[in-house]
């Protein structure tokens, strides 16, 4: 009895292990250089809402390398870019009209 209740807490942990978020302080912890952790925001990005933003992933992309562009080029430093794109980020889960939202915002960085 006790091996089958073992079984099923390590099951539970191990599925909650599994669906985990990486959330943007994790990929910033992890990678430290924003143009090393666009992997990582892409994929927060997408798990955070699959559903809802899987149509935005390729917007999110380019926003991604957009910003990476600009940190390669000097133009901002890594400290700016994370803090440009925390702020991108606010902004889109706060706009009615995401799609118009990054689209500006790829205007703006690109």
């Amino acid at each position: 009895m006790n091996k089958i209740f073992l079984f099923i807490f390590l099951i539970f942990i191990a599925t909650g292990c599994a669906t985990k978020k990486i959330d943007k302080e994790q990929c910033k912890d992890i990678y430290g250089y924003f143009t090393k952790a666009k992997d990582c925001l892409a994929l927060k990005f997408e798990s955070s809402n699959p559903k809802k933003y899987k149509k935005y992933k390729e917007q999110h992309n380019l926003i991604l390398n957009a910003l990476a562009d600009q940190v390669y080029e000097n133009t901002i430093d890594n400290g700016q870019a994370w803090t440009i794109y925390e702020d991108i980020i606010l902004e889109f889960t706060k706009s009615k009209n995401k799609t118009a939202y990054l689209e500006n915002v790829l205007d703006k960085y690109n």
